[in-house]
C-alpha cells in the first residue's frame, strides 16, 4: 500500500469513528425509549483480497483500515422467551386477582385485608330472624308475625342485591373480556403490518431496528393476554437471497398459529360454534373428500349451514383464517379453527374463567371440557352458591309452615305475586334463587301466617313449631349443586345457615390469599428475567461513555494521523532539492 493508499485508511478510521459516536449518542438520546434496544456498530478489518504475482517478501501485505459491517441490536432471544412466559403468569395471575377483588366488594365484605371480619348483611339479616322467632317463642306470634314477615323481606331484598351485583360484574366482565378481544387484534395486525415493513426493509438492505424494538414492544403485550412461542426462520425470496420472518403461535392447545409472516389471524366470539372436521386439510380448497365441516350426524359436509352446531354459552373463542393487509387469506381453503376450553392461558382465559367456571355446580358436559372444571371457580360459582342458600333455607322455611291449619302455606315463592315455589317456563323448572326469592303474597297479605304450631288440638300457646323454625337455624342443612345443575359434579355440603355463608366467604378469601402469593411469586420472577434482560439489551449510560471516550480517542488519533501523513509528505515534497 503507497502513501496515498495510507489516506484512505485514515478516512476510513475517520468514517467508522464518526459513525460509532452517532450510535452511542442515538443510543444515550434513546435511554427513555419504551423498548428500546441497545444499538451497536459492527467494525470489521479491511484486508488486501488478493497478493499481487511477483510481490517481495520484504514488502508485506497490511490491513487497509476499518470497515462498517453495519448497525445491529444487543438481544437475548432466550431471556425474550422466558420474559414473556413470566409476562404471562403475571397478566393470568393478575386479572384473576382483581376478579376475586370484585367478588370481594360484594359477597358480605370479604376480604378487606383490615384483620376484621363482618358478618356481613345476610348473615346479619339471618341473625336478625332468628331473634324475632326466639322473642315470639316467648312473647306470642301474634305479636311477632308481621315483625318475622318484615325481616325475611329484608332478608329477600339482600339476597336480590347481591345476585344483581353478581349479574351486573358479570356484565362488566364481559365487555372486559370483548375488549381484550378487540386489543389483542389490534396487536396481531400490527405486529403483521410491522412484519410487513421490515420485510421491505430487509429487501432494501435497511435493518429497520426501530421497527423491530416497536414490535418486540408488541409482543411483550401481546404475551400478558396471551401464551405464545415466537420463532424466526428465513426465507427465501429468489436469487438466492433470504430475509428473516417471524411467526406466532399459540403456546397451548393445539397452538394454532397467530401470524405467519406478512398474515395473521382474528379472534372472534361468535354465537355459535360449529364442529369441524378433523382431517379436514386447509392447504387445499374445500371440496369432495376434503369437507371442513361435521354435520348432526358426525359426517363430513361442505356447507357451514350444515354443520353441527352448539350455542356458545361458555365465551369459547374462535380464530379466524391467516390473511395479508389486504385481507387475501394466506391458504385459499382456511377456515379457522375453534379454540378449546383449556387452549388459551394469560389475562384473556383469566376472564374467561371468571365468567364461566361454577366449581361444584360444573356439568358433565363441563368437565368433558375441562377434566379440573371442579376446581375452578368463577362469578357463576358465586352466583350458584348464593342460589343454592336461598334454595335451601324457602325449601325448609316452607316444609315447616305446611301444618295443614288455618294460615298454612309456603312463607316464601319465586315472586311476591305467586305462593309457588317453582314455576315450569318452555318446559323448564324454575325454582327459588338468589335473584327471585321472595316473601309469599299470602304471606304479604295475610292469609298466611308462621305456624306456631303443627297440632290443631293443640292448648294454646303452643309454640312448638316455632321451636322447630328457631331450630332450624342450627341444624346442618345438605346444600345439593344438583338442587341447583341437575347434573352437577360436587357433593353436597352439609352445614348450617350460617355455616354456608362463611364457606362462601371462607371460598373466595382463600382463593384470593392463593391467588396473591401466586402473582407475588409471578411478579418476583417476571422483574428479575426483566432485570436480567434490561441488562443485556437496555442503554447503561456508564457503558456508553465509555463508547464515547473510546470513539472519541479513535476519531482524534486518526485525524491526528492524517496530520502526521501531510506533515511527511509536505516534507517530503517541498523540503526535497
Amino acid at each position: 500500500m503507497g502513501t496515498f493508499g495510507s489516506f484512505t485508511t485514515v478516512r476510513l478510521g475517520i468514517y467508522a469513528a464518526q459513525k460509532g459516536l452517532d450510535v452511542t449518542g442515538n443510543n444515550i438520546t434513546n435511554i427513555n425509549t419504551p423498548g428500546y434496544t441497545r444499538q451497536r456498530l459492527n467494525q470489521v478489518s479491511l484486508i488486501p483480497s488478493v497478493n499481487d504475482r511477483y510481490a517481495s517478501i520484504y514488502n508485506p501485505r497490511i490491513g487497509q483500515g476499518a470497515v462498517i459491517a453495519g448497525v445491529d441490536q444487543i438481544r437475548d432471544l432466550g431471556l425474550d422467551i422466558s420474559y414473556r412466559k413470566a409476562t404471562s403468569d403475571v397478566g393470568s395471575a393478575n386479572t384473576k386477582l382483581a376478579g376475586l377483588n370484585d367478588l370481594a366488594t360484594i359477597l358480605d365484605e370479604v376480604g378487606k385485608g383490615d384483620l376484621e371480619q363482618d358478618d356481613g348483611v345476610i348473615l346479619s339479616q339471618l341473625n336478625d330472624l332468628r331473634d324475632l322467632i326466639s322473642n315470639a317463642i316467648t312473647g306470642g306470634v301474634g305479636t311477632y308475625d308481621p315483625l318475622i314477615r318484615s325481616s325475611a323481606e329484608a332478608l329477600t331484598t339482600f339476597f336480590h342485591s347481591s345476585a344483581e351485583k353478581l349479574a351486573g360484574l358479570k356484565t362488566t366482565y364481559e365487555d372486559k373480556f370483548n375488549q381484550q378481544v378487540d386489543y389483542v387484534n389490534s396487536l396481531l395486525s400490527n405486529i403483521r403490518d410491522l412484519n410487513v415493513s421490515i420485510r421491505n426493509s430487509d429487501i432494501r438492505g435497511d435493518p429497520g431496528l426501530e421497527l423491530r424494538d416497536e414490535r418486540n414492544r408488541l409482543l411483550d403485550e401481546l404475551s400478558q393476554y396471551v401464551k405464545v412461542d415466537v420463532t424466526y426462520s428465513m426465507e427465501p425470496i429468489g436469487t438466492g437471497t433470504e430475509i428473516e420472518k417471524l411467526t406466532i403461535r399459540l403456546a397451548t392447545g393445539d397452538k394454532n398459529t397467530l401470524v405467519d409472516g406478512e398474515y395473521a389471524a382474528q379472534f372472534n366470539q361468535d354465537t355459535e360454534i360449529l364442529a369441524r372436521n378433523p382431517a379436514y386439510d386447509p392447504t387445499l380448497s374445500a371440496g369432495p373428500g376434503n369437507e371442513p365441516y361435521l354435520d348432526v350426524n358426525g359426517d363430513p359436509t361442505l356447507n357451514a349451514a350444515d354443520a353441527q352446531k352448539a350455542p356458545n354459552d361458555n365465551y369459547l373463542l374462535t380464530l379466524g383464517p391467516l390473511t395479508d393487509p389486504l385481507g387475501q387469506k394466506q391458504l385459499v381453503g382456511d377456515m379457522g379453527a375453534n379454540i378449546g376450553d383449556t387452549d388459551l392461558y394469560g389475562s384473556l382465559q383469566s376472564i374467561r374463567e371468571l365468567l364461566t367456571e361454577e366449581g361444584d355446580f360444573s356439568s358433565a358436559a363441563d368437565a368433558a371440557m375441562d377434566p379440573d372444571a371442579a376446581s375452578k371457580r368463577g362469578i357463576p360459582y358465586y352466583q350458584k352458591m348464593l342460589d343454592s342458600l336461598a334454595f335451601e333455607f324457602a325449601t325448609q322455611m316452607n316444609a315447616l309452615n305446611q301444618t295443614g291449619l288455618d294460615g298454612a302455606g309456603n312463607l316464601f315463592s319465586i315472586s311476591s305475586n305467586t305462593n309457588d315455589d317453582q314455576q315450569t317456563v318452555g318446559g323448564n323448572t324454575i325454582t327459588i334463587n338468589a335473584s327471585n326469592i321472595s316473601v309469599s303474597q299470602g304471606w304479604l297479605n295475610e292469609t298466611i301466617s308462621i305456624q306456631a304450631t303443627a297440632d290443631a288440638h293443640a292448648a294454646s300457646g303452643d309454640v312448638s313449631n316455632l321451636a322447630k323454625f328457631l331450630a332450624l337455624f342450627d341444624e346442618k342443612q345438605s346444600f345439593n349443586p344438583k338442587d341447583i345443575v341437575g347434573d352437577a359434579q360436587g357433593d353436597p355440603y352439609q352445614g348450617t345457615f350460617e355455616d354456608m355463608l362463611l364457606k362462601i366467604q371462607s371460598t373466595l378469601a382463600k382463593d384470593q390469599m392463593a391467588t396473591d402469593s401466586v402473582l407475588n411469586n409471578y411478579t418476583i420472577t417476571a422483574n428479575d428475567i426483566y432485570v436480567d434482560r434490561e441488562g443485556v439489551m437496555g442503554v447503561d449510560l456508564n457503558d456508553e461513555a465509555t463508547s464515547l471516550m473510546t470513539y472519541q480517542k479513535a476519531y482524534t488519533a486518526a485525524c491526528r494521523l492524517l496530520t502526521v501523513m501531510e506533515e511527511a509528505l509536505d516534507s517530503l515534497i517541498n523540503g526535497t532539492v
